[in-house]
Protein backbone atom coordinates (compact mmCIF):
# COMPACT_ATOMS: atom_id res chain seq x y z
CA UNK A 1 0.00 0.00 0.00
CA UNK A 2 1.40 3.96 -0.99
CA UNK A 3 1.95 5.80 1.54
CA UNK A 4 -0.21 8.09 -0.29
CA UNK A 5 -3.09 5.43 0.13
CA UNK A 6 -2.22 5.04 3.65
CA UNK A 7 -2.69 8.71 4.14
CA UNK A 8 -6.17 9.22 2.30
CA UNK A 9 -7.20 6.02 5.11
CA UNK A 10 -6.09 7.58 8.02
CA UNK A 11 -7.51 11.18 7.28
CA UNK A 12 -10.77 9.26 6.46
CA UNK A 13 -10.93 7.54 9.71
CA UNK A 14 -9.88 9.98 11.77
CA UNK A 15 -12.70 12.36 9.95
CA UNK A 16 -15.03 9.57 11.25
CA UNK A 17 -13.63 9.22 14.81
CA UNK A 18 -13.69 12.61 15.40
CA UNK A 19 -17.19 14.27 13.49
CA UNK A 20 -19.55 10.77 12.15
CA UNK A 21 -18.21 8.90 14.93
CA UNK A 22 -19.50 10.74 17.92
CA UNK A 23 -23.03 9.78 16.94
CA UNK A 24 -22.54 6.09 17.91
CA UNK A 25 -21.82 7.61 21.61
CA UNK A 26 -24.04 10.71 22.55
CA UNK A 27 -27.76 9.52 22.48
CA UNK A 28 -29.12 12.40 24.45
CA UNK A 29 -30.99 12.28 27.63
CA UNK A 30 -34.21 14.12 28.54
CA UNK A 31 -32.05 15.18 31.34
CA UNK A 32 -29.74 17.32 29.97
CA UNK A 33 -29.81 20.88 29.41
CA UNK A 34 -27.02 23.97 28.42
CA UNK A 35 -27.09 27.09 30.60
CA UNK A 36 -24.81 29.98 30.07
CA UNK A 37 -24.26 32.09 32.58
CA UNK A 38 -21.69 35.38 33.36
CA UNK A 39 -18.19 35.09 35.82
CA UNK A 40 -15.63 37.53 36.93
CA UNK A 41 -12.41 36.06 37.51
CA UNK A 42 -10.73 39.31 39.67
CA UNK A 43 -9.41 42.72 38.14
CA UNK A 44 -6.11 44.17 36.71
CA UNK A 45 -4.66 47.68 36.74
CA UNK A 46 -5.09 49.93 33.06
CA UNK A 47 -3.30 52.94 32.51
CA UNK A 48 -3.54 55.21 29.70
CA UNK A 49 -1.37 55.94 26.87
CA UNK A 50 0.73 58.78 27.87
CA UNK A 51 1.10 57.99 31.50
CA UNK A 52 -2.64 59.48 32.38
CA UNK A 53 -4.61 58.22 35.07
CA UNK A 54 -5.36 54.44 36.01
CA UNK A 55 -7.99 52.57 37.09
CA UNK A 56 -8.80 48.93 37.29
CA UNK A 57 -11.23 46.69 35.76
CA UNK A 58 -13.14 43.68 36.57
CA UNK A 59 -11.82 40.65 33.99
CA UNK A 60 -14.09 37.33 33.43
CA UNK A 61 -13.38 34.36 33.27
CA UNK A 62 -14.31 31.82 30.11
CA UNK A 63 -14.59 28.69 31.26
CA UNK A 64 -16.73 25.22 30.15
CA UNK A 65 -18.65 23.27 32.95
CA UNK A 66 -19.99 19.70 33.27
CA UNK A 67 -21.90 18.42 35.73
CA UNK A 68 -24.18 15.23 36.14
CA UNK A 69 -24.27 11.45 37.73
CA UNK A 70 -21.74 8.98 37.31
CA UNK A 71 -21.25 6.21 39.92
CA UNK A 72 -20.38 6.54 43.57
CA UNK A 73 -16.72 7.75 43.75
CA UNK A 74 -16.21 6.95 40.17
CA UNK A 75 -13.54 9.08 38.28
CA UNK A 76 -14.91 11.13 35.30
CA UNK A 77 -12.43 12.60 32.58
CA UNK A 78 -12.96 15.21 30.42
CA UNK A 79 -11.26 15.20 27.20
CA UNK A 80 -10.63 18.43 24.75
CA UNK A 81 -10.18 17.76 20.80
CA UNK A 82 -9.64 13.68 21.97
CA UNK A 83 -6.79 14.88 24.68
CA UNK A 84 -7.76 14.41 28.39
CA UNK A 85 -7.78 17.51 30.78
CA UNK A 86 -9.31 17.20 33.60
CA UNK A 87 -10.55 13.86 35.64
CA UNK A 88 -12.75 14.28 39.10
CA UNK A 89 -14.10 11.76 41.36
CA UNK A 90 -17.84 11.98 41.75
CA UNK A 91 -19.06 11.84 45.13
CA UNK A 92 -20.17 8.93 47.31
CA UNK A 93 -24.05 9.90 45.74
CA UNK A 94 -22.38 9.58 42.16
CA UNK A 95 -22.16 13.35 41.86
CA UNK A 96 -19.81 15.47 39.70
CA UNK A 97 -18.47 18.74 38.38
CA UNK A 98 -15.59 19.65 35.99
CA UNK A 99 -14.68 23.11 35.06
CA UNK A 100 -12.08 24.17 32.75
CA UNK A 101 -10.54 27.40 31.56
CA UNK A 102 -11.16 28.01 28.10
CA UNK A 103 -10.38 30.51 25.39
CA UNK A 104 -12.83 31.40 22.77
CA UNK A 105 -13.60 28.82 20.67
CA UNK A 106 -16.20 28.68 17.66
CA UNK A 107 -16.52 25.15 17.97
CA UNK A 108 -14.86 22.66 20.32
CA UNK A 109 -15.36 18.92 20.56
CA UNK A 110 -15.46 18.05 24.35
CA UNK A 111 -16.04 14.35 25.65
CA UNK A 112 -16.47 12.92 28.90
CA UNK A 113 -16.36 9.23 30.11
CA UNK A 114 -16.04 7.35 33.46
CA UNK A 115 -15.16 4.64 35.10
CA UNK A 116 -16.62 3.08 38.10
CA UNK A 117 -14.68 1.96 41.16
CA UNK A 118 -13.84 -1.60 39.70
CA UNK A 119 -11.85 0.14 36.78
CA UNK A 120 -15.31 -0.30 34.23
CA UNK A 121 -15.47 2.14 31.90
CA UNK A 122 -18.71 4.20 30.52
CA UNK A 123 -19.66 4.69 26.69
CA UNK A 124 -17.64 8.08 25.67
CA UNK A 125 -20.21 10.98 25.94
CA UNK A 126 -19.20 14.22 23.06
CA UNK A 127 -20.21 17.27 23.19
CA UNK A 128 -19.66 20.19 20.58
CA UNK A 129 -19.73 23.69 22.09
CA UNK A 130 -19.38 27.10 21.69
CA UNK A 131 -17.05 28.50 24.08
CA UNK A 132 -18.15 31.98 25.00
CA UNK A 133 -15.53 34.82 25.82
CA UNK A 134 -16.39 35.81 29.35
CA UNK A 135 -19.15 33.23 30.09
CA UNK A 136 -19.17 29.96 32.07
CA UNK A 137 -20.53 27.51 29.36
CA UNK A 138 -22.36 25.33 31.87
CA UNK A 139 -23.97 21.88 30.52
CA UNK A 140 -25.95 20.03 33.56
CA UNK A 141 -28.03 17.20 34.06
CA UNK A 142 -25.51 15.16 32.28
CA UNK A 143 -26.35 11.23 33.25
CA UNK A 144 -23.89 8.20 32.30
CA UNK A 145 -25.79 5.05 31.73
CA UNK A 146 -24.38 2.49 34.46
CA UNK A 147 -21.58 -0.13 33.57
CA UNK A 148 -22.14 -3.49 32.62
CA UNK A 149 -20.11 -6.96 32.81
CA UNK A 150 -21.16 -10.45 32.57
CA UNK A 151 -19.56 -13.73 34.03
CA UNK A 152 -19.74 -15.78 31.03
CA UNK A 153 -19.51 -15.29 27.57
CA UNK A 154 -21.53 -18.68 26.79
CA UNK A 155 -24.06 -19.76 28.61
CA UNK A 156 -24.91 -23.37 28.43
CA UNK A 157 -28.77 -23.78 27.54
CA UNK A 158 -31.24 -23.87 30.47
CA UNK A 159 -28.33 -21.71 32.81
CA UNK A 160 -28.04 -18.56 34.05
CA UNK A 161 -26.65 -15.39 32.98
CA UNK A 162 -25.22 -13.08 36.08
CA UNK A 163 -24.62 -9.49 35.45
CA UNK A 164 -23.08 -6.62 37.78
CA UNK A 165 -21.89 -3.50 37.33
CA UNK A 166 -22.44 0.35 39.19
CA UNK A 167 -25.01 2.57 38.50
CA UNK A 168 -26.51 5.70 40.92
CA UNK A 169 -27.77 4.50 44.38
CA UNK A 170 -31.28 2.91 44.92
CA UNK A 171 -32.37 3.41 41.05
CA UNK A 172 -34.72 1.73 39.14
CA UNK A 173 -33.16 -0.10 36.05
CA UNK A 174 -33.76 -2.17 33.52
CA UNK A 175 -31.57 -4.48 31.80
CA UNK A 176 -32.96 -6.30 28.06
CA UNK A 177 -31.16 -9.53 26.54
CA UNK A 178 -31.99 -9.22 22.94
CA UNK A 179 -32.21 -11.21 19.57
CA UNK A 180 -35.01 -11.20 17.68
CA UNK A 181 -37.03 -10.92 20.49
CA UNK A 182 -36.49 -8.76 23.93
CA UNK A 183 -36.55 -10.54 27.76
CA UNK A 184 -36.85 -7.68 30.39
CA UNK A 185 -36.05 -7.72 33.96
CA UNK A 186 -36.30 -5.16 36.34
CA UNK A 187 -34.85 -4.33 39.58
CA UNK A 188 -33.43 -1.45 42.06
CA UNK A 189 -29.44 -0.61 42.87
CA UNK A 190 -28.00 -1.12 45.99
CA UNK A 191 -27.52 2.31 48.17
CA UNK A 192 -23.85 2.03 47.38
CA UNK A 193 -24.46 1.86 43.66
CA UNK A 194 -23.64 -1.89 42.75
CA UNK A 195 -26.10 -4.19 41.36
CA UNK A 196 -25.92 -7.74 40.64
CA UNK A 197 -29.02 -9.65 38.74
CA UNK A 198 -28.84 -13.09 38.24
CA UNK A 199 -30.90 -14.32 34.31
CA UNK A 200 -32.61 -17.60 33.60
CA UNK A 201 -31.83 -18.60 30.25
CA UNK A 202 -34.12 -21.42 30.14
CA UNK A 203 -36.78 -20.11 28.05
CA UNK A 204 -34.01 -18.74 25.54
CA UNK A 205 -33.06 -20.55 22.61
CA UNK A 206 -29.18 -21.68 21.75
CA UNK A 207 -27.62 -18.73 19.29
CA UNK A 208 -26.01 -14.99 20.39
CA UNK A 209 -28.07 -12.66 22.02
CA UNK A 210 -26.26 -8.99 23.72
CA UNK A 211 -27.57 -7.82 27.37
CA UNK A 212 -27.33 -4.23 28.27
CA UNK A 213 -28.80 -1.84 30.98
CA UNK A 214 -30.44 1.26 31.63
CA UNK A 215 -32.32 3.32 34.13
CA UNK A 216 -35.90 3.42 33.69
CA UNK A 217 -37.47 6.44 31.97
CA UNK A 218 -33.67 7.06 30.65
CA UNK A 219 -32.78 6.71 26.75
CA UNK A 220 -29.29 6.61 26.96
CA UNK A 221 -28.02 2.60 27.30
CA UNK A 222 -25.35 0.68 28.80
CA UNK A 223 -22.50 -0.62 26.64
CA UNK A 224 -23.81 -3.60 24.47
CA UNK A 225 -22.53 -6.84 25.86
CA UNK A 226 -22.65 -10.02 23.73
CA UNK A 227 -22.34 -13.58 24.52
CA UNK A 228 -24.14 -17.17 23.22
CA UNK A 229 -26.31 -20.14 24.22
CA UNK A 230 -25.11 -23.15 23.18
CA UNK A 231 -23.83 -26.09 25.02
CA UNK A 232 -20.68 -25.48 27.13
CA UNK A 233 -20.71 -22.44 30.32
CA UNK A 234 -17.43 -20.74 29.02
CA UNK A 235 -16.60 -17.91 31.68
CA UNK A 236 -15.26 -14.54 30.85
CA UNK A 237 -11.87 -15.30 33.20
CA UNK A 238 -11.07 -18.14 30.77
CA UNK A 239 -10.86 -16.28 27.61
CA UNK A 240 -9.22 -12.41 26.75
CA UNK A 241 -11.01 -9.82 27.69
CA UNK A 242 -9.62 -7.38 25.18
CA UNK A 243 -11.92 -4.87 22.98
CA UNK A 244 -11.47 -5.55 19.77
CA UNK A 245 -8.11 -3.60 18.07
CA UNK A 246 -6.76 -3.73 21.63
CA UNK A 247 -3.69 -4.87 20.89
CA UNK A 248 -1.71 -3.36 23.82
CA UNK A 249 -4.21 -4.57 26.35
CA UNK A 250 -4.93 -1.10 27.83
CA UNK A 251 -9.04 -1.37 27.81
CA UNK A 252 -7.95 2.12 25.80
CA UNK A 253 -9.13 2.53 21.93
CA UNK A 254 -6.56 5.42 20.64
CA UNK A 255 -4.18 6.62 17.97
CA UNK A 256 -1.73 3.81 19.03
CA UNK A 257 -4.30 0.86 18.17
CA UNK A 258 -5.19 2.81 15.51
CA UNK A 259 -1.63 3.28 13.69
CA UNK A 260 -1.17 -0.69 14.11
CA UNK A 261 -4.37 -1.11 12.29
CA UNK A 262 -3.40 1.00 9.63
CA UNK A 263 0.37 -0.50 9.47
CA UNK A 264 -1.67 -3.90 9.14
CA UNK A 265 -3.86 -2.80 6.79
CA UNK A 266 -4.16 -4.83 3.51
CA UNK A 267 -1.37 -7.07 4.78
CA UNK A 268 -1.83 -10.83 5.11
CA UNK A 269 -1.72 -12.87 7.92
CA UNK A 270 -3.02 -9.96 10.46
CA UNK A 271 -2.65 -10.75 14.49
CA UNK A 272 -6.34 -11.55 16.06
CA UNK A 273 -6.09 -8.05 18.29
CA UNK A 274 -5.63 -6.12 14.95
CA UNK A 275 -8.67 -8.44 13.02
CA UNK A 276 -11.92 -7.37 14.89
CA UNK A 277 -14.20 -9.05 12.88
CA UNK A 278 -12.16 -12.47 12.25
CA UNK A 279 -12.23 -12.30 8.73
CA UNK A 280 -8.31 -12.57 8.34
CA UNK A 281 -8.89 -9.08 5.93
CA UNK A 282 -7.82 -5.39 6.95
CA UNK A 283 -10.59 -3.30 5.85
CA UNK A 284 -12.62 -0.77 6.29
CA UNK A 285 -14.53 -2.97 8.30
CA UNK A 286 -12.00 -2.95 11.01
CA UNK A 287 -11.47 0.73 11.53
CA UNK A 288 -15.32 1.05 11.84
CA UNK A 289 -14.95 -1.02 14.56
CA UNK A 290 -12.25 0.31 16.28
CA UNK A 291 -13.99 3.60 15.88
CA UNK A 292 -16.86 1.89 17.70
CA UNK A 293 -15.07 1.50 20.48
CA UNK A 294 -13.10 4.25 20.25
CA UNK A 295 -12.74 6.41 23.95
CA UNK A 296 -9.34 8.69 22.94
Amino acid sequence: MSNYFLKKIIIFSLFFLLLGGRNLYAQSPVTETISVSAIVAGETVVVTPGGGSSGSIIIPETAVRFSGQAYPNALVSLLKQGQVKAIVKANKFGDFTITLEEDYDSNTLFSLFTEDVLGNRSFLINYPIVVQVGFITHLSGIRFAPTITTDKAEARFGDYLTVTGYALPKMEMEITIKNVEKKIFSFISSKEGSYKIVLPLALLPEGDYVVFIKYINDNRISKLIKFAIGELNIFNTEISLNIPGDCNADKIINLIDFSVLAFWYGKDNPPLCVDTNKDNIINLIDFSILAFYWTG
